[in-house]
């Protein structure tokens, strides 16, 4: 299943999705018209018997009356979308969620940053942050973002206490799948839209609520009780056009959610490649007496983010397909029977840092290199990710002993990873971190650079993912110091590895996008040949890492088929790290299929030769980064020998 293909007919549901809300704001636009028109034809007593025919034409209460509700209802769904622009942080909190603490020794919390962990560094995302609402005992979870810099995964306590690990890798697995699949992002447009239909109906039950402190004079009870009529029409009659439109974008709602619901299943069964871990998670939430119900307040604008119906709506309301259905789909034979959700046991204390073992029960022990077919087809589709790959990595790492357990810590091993990289500048960067930090942080730097040293590129990527939620922590003042100081250490030298350049990309934009330090780029572009010459700049960097000058032949006749034209051959040297930045970031800006199309073009120049050395992998991680796609590591999982 092609990633950039989901999240194409997603950008496409967008827009039908716009256009029926539309429809739903027109419509509730001119009942309020119609109401308005009333209330004037009934307050002209003297002549209402001969108005009440020609009072629906009425162009100055149109004109005032269009422009206000319209405003009104475009102005709340803004207010509601700004809020959300900040990250699912802002969901999971209104929900009552509590952040994670990566440091967390709680085993059952350790084993679930263990499953997270591992389906990022396989699916090539930065790990999110992980969220629990504690007092949800119904068994659901949530993917909340709009964009994979600012996303949050977030399970329920009866998620986290009820479910076995295969069961919670599946949850997992399907809430990565809406990260990947551009369905957190497009749920986040319709929580906004939604709202702003649903505050006309908020402003109806205002006005009925004013009836509470209205008194009527017994010397004037007749328009005393005049006025009180009137407000209780008006007020029952916007509250009834609201909840119509309410109505109305909800059923938009649970259609397109529903069949995102089963796109997500089938994503996640690909990528765990255990179809029974996300069944039995199904059949866990049919059997249990809380179901998936959340009952926080926040719960019904954001019904649609959950894994499972987060109340009992049946009919066109539910925005889940029926749990029956979608377990059918994973188990075709099926016998209807529903699981007990038995509290778990806590994870044995050896088990906290996951064996490969636990995930499928056979004996994998290394990563093999990929050919160069697997590893291309790998960029973009589901069915090629493998969460045992990212397990593999993690237990490499944690056998070296190598991790972090606080911000100031994976600040430390970035730090590292920049000196790893510096050679003969070295020394000057020692330095400078030595002005800007402290004695005790310039020494582990150090201790870091030769430790990470010999480690693969797969290694460093997986750590640098890893550092990231614990870099989406600090304060604005603090990731800019950080970011500052990055860069400052790059430039020690005099120069920018590619490492080091892929690096500041992938910084700018999770820590940066993340923490709102930089809006999400708006798309622009929607066709390859709108950037001829971007495309140009960046494979011209995959040939200069050949060094081969057949390596574009392959990627420059696909680029013929795509644009229509000849693909600009231009000479590696003139395409500079400043060029390729320049270019990626106009190619962050373009249509997911475009994007789908450049990334390909990268892959098939960088692995001309059937190989990828570690340069064309850290070009192919920035490009990719760049432009908001996942690399995952590029290897197979083999048996030892």
């Amino acid at each position: 299943m092609n990633f950039f293909q989901t999240q194409e007919r997603a950008r496409v549901a967008s827009r039908w999705l716009i256009v029926w809300f539309s429809l739903a704001l027109c419509g509730v636009v001119a009942s309020l018209y119609a109401v308005a028109v009333m209330m004037k034809s009934w307050l002209a007593t003297d002549h209402y018997g001969q108005q009440a025919a020609t009072a629906w034409l009425d162009p100055d209460l149109a004109v005032s009356i269009g422009p206000m509700a319209g405003g009104l209802i475009v102005l709340g769904s803004l207010y509601k979308l700004t809020q959300l622009s900040a990250g699912g942080s802002v969901v999971a909190r209104d929900l009552g969620g509590r952040a994670v603490d990566p440091a967390t020794t709680d085993p059952l919390e350790r084993r679930l940053l263990n499953v997270v962990e591992e389906m990022a560094i396989a699916s090539g995302l930065p790990a999110p942050e992980t969220w629990i609402l504690d007092d949800e005992d119904g068994i659901n979870a949530f993917a909340a973002g709009t964009d994979p810099a600012n996303a949050v995964v977030g399970i329920t306590r009866g998620c986290l206490e009820r479910l076995s690990r295969d069961e919670l890798q599946g949850v997992v697995a399907h809430e990565f799948s809406h990260i990947l699949n551009g369905d957190m992002k497009l749920n986040m447009r319709l929580t906004g839209w939604i709202f702003g239909l649903v505050m006309i109906a908020m402003i109806g039950r205002m006005l009925l609520q004013l009836l509470r402190h209205v008194r009527i004079s017994n010397d004037n009870n007749s328009k005393g009780g005049g006025v009180v009529i009137l407000i209780a029409a008006a007020g029952a009659a916007v509250w009834l056009i609201g909840s119509i439109g309410s109505v109305f974008a909800r059923l938009i709602q649970a259609a397109v959610s529903r069949q995102r619901e089963y796109l997500a299943d089938a994503s996640a069964v690909q990528f765990t490649r255990h179809p029974p871990g996300l069944a039995n998670a199904l059949k866990k939430i049919g059997g249990f007496s809380q179901h998936g119900v959340i009952r926080s307040p926040g719960a019904s604008e954001a019904r649609h983010l959950f894994f499972a119906s987060s109340d009992l709506l049946k009919l066109g309301f539910a925005t889940h397909p029926p749990l029956e259905s979608r377990i059918r789909a994973l188990e075709p034979d099926w016998n209807g029977g529903f699981l007990t959700a038995e509290r778990q046991p806590p994870p044995p204390p050896r088990a906290r840092h996951t064996a490969v073992s636990q995930i499928t029960g056979a004996p994998v022990t290394r990563l093999v290199p990929a050919s160069a077919s697997f590893a291309l087809d790998s960029l973009a589709e589901s069915t090629r990710l493998d969460p045992r790959v990212g397990s593999i990595i993690r237990r490499d790492l944690r056998g070296a002993n190598i991790g972090f357990h606080s911000k100031d810590e994976a600040k430390v091993l970035l730090y590292g990873l920049l000196l790893a990289q510096d050679g003969t500048g070295r020394e000057n960067a020692l330095v400078l971190l030595g002005e800007k930090t402290d004695h005790e942080t310039t020494v582990a730097a150090n201790d870091w650079c030769r430790q990470l040293a010999s480690r693969s590129a797969a290694e460093k990527l997986a750590l640098l993912d890893l550092s990231l939620p614990w870099l989406r922590r600090m304060s604005h003042d603090e990731a800019r110091a950080f970011l500052q100081l990055n860069r400052a250490l790059i430039e020690a030298d005099g120069g920018m590895s590619l490492f080091e350049f892929m690096l500041e990309r992938v910084l700018e934009r999770h820590v940066a996008v993340g923490l709102g330090l930089r809006p999400v780029a708006r798309m622009q572009f929607r066709a390859l040949g709108d950037l001829q010459r971007e495309t140009a700049i960046l494979l011209g960097a995959f040939a200069g890492q050949s060094g081969d000058p057949s390596a574009l032949d392959a990627a420059a006749s696909e680029y013929r088929q795509h644009a229509g034209m000849e693909l600009e051959r231009l000479e590696p040297a003139a395409c500079t790290l400043d060029l390729v930045a320049t270019a990626l970031a106009r190619f962050e800006m373009a249509t997911p299929l475009v994007k789908s199309q450049i990334l390909r073009l990268c892959g098939l120049a960088a692995m001309s030769d059937a190989m990828l050395n570690d340069g064309e992998v850290e070009l192919l991680r920035a490009a990719a980064d760049a432009i908001g796609a996942p690399v995952p590591p590029l290897g197979h999982v083999g048996k030892a020998g």
